[in-house]
């Protein structure tokens, strides 16, 4: 009873009291029969007989004209082309076709080399002979004093050692600071003794030029000229330099 009492307890009974309300209201109410559907009749006419239409027949066609056929032409086989071309030219392949074959691979070319030893030349061949400048040393003019020509470089070394020990620098040049270059030329006998000397180019100042013809004048005569230099007179050419840094003069190279 105490279950009754609450809001859950009645909430229960009333839907049970429902349940078996209705369950009763249904099962006093009897069944209805579905009505089934009428069926709808169907009859099936007879078909109608209708009288075939005999297909019109289409109109013949009129024969196309005939055209006079050419005469057939047969080549006939001409013994000297057989004769000739013995194999048919249909087997033969055609241009395009030949193009179209791949090139048959070329075969490596060995290379070959060859060394070839040649001697190397002696010292004797390198060196100039003794005649090597003489021949034309009258066609090419004088020689100069700084050649490096072997045949030369002895006997010139001597000489421009004499002209060194008689060439000074003026004393006036140096006070007023004179300076310069001048080109001369001399020819020595075969003695050694001096034949010739002529200024070439001045080097601007008389009395720079007048020492350097004085000290050469004063170096001869020079040592006699060797047998291996030619031609007799030897001509020479120098050039004597002047330099403003005190004492400071030589033989230009």
């Amino acid at each position: 009873m105490a279950f009754l009492n609450t809001a859950l307890g009645r909430f229960f009974a009333i839907s049970i009291a429902i349940h078996t309300l209705t369950f009763f209201i249904i099962r006093a109410q009897p069944l209805r029969s579905i009505a089934q559907p009428e069926p709808i009749a169907v009859s099936i006419l007879p078909q109608s007989e209708r009288p075939s239409v005999p297909a019109a027949r289409a109109p013949k066609a009129a024969p196309a004209p005939r055209t006079p056929q050419a005469p057939t032409i047969i080549a006939k086989k001409d013994p000297a082309v057989s004769k000739e071309f013995p194999a048919p030219l249909r087997d033969q392949p055609t241009p395009v076709e030949r193009q179209r074959e791949e090139p048959a691979a070329r075969e490596p070319i060995q290379e070959t080399t060859v060394i070839v030893e040649r001697p190397l030349p002696t010292l004797r061949e390198l060196l100039p002979s003794a005649n090597y400048s003489s021949a034309n040393s009258r066609s090419s003019g004088p020689v100069s004093l700084n050649t490096r020509d072997p045949i030369y470089v002895s006997y010139f070394t001597k000489i421009k050692q004499t002209i060194e020990q008689q060439w000074e620098y003026p004393e006036m040049a140096l006070r007023y600071g004179l300076q310069g270059r001048l080109f001369l030329e001399f020819t020595i006998g075969a003695s050694g003794h001096l034949e010739q000397l002529r200024m070439i180019r001045s080097s601007g100042s008389q009395l720079l030029d007048e020492e350097a013809l004085r000290a050469i004048k004063a170096a001869a005569p020079f040592p006699p000229i060797p047998s291996w230099i030619k031609p007799v007179p030897l001509s020479i050419s120098a050039t004597m330099e002047y330099h403003d840094s005190r004492l400071d003069y030589r033989i230009g190279r």
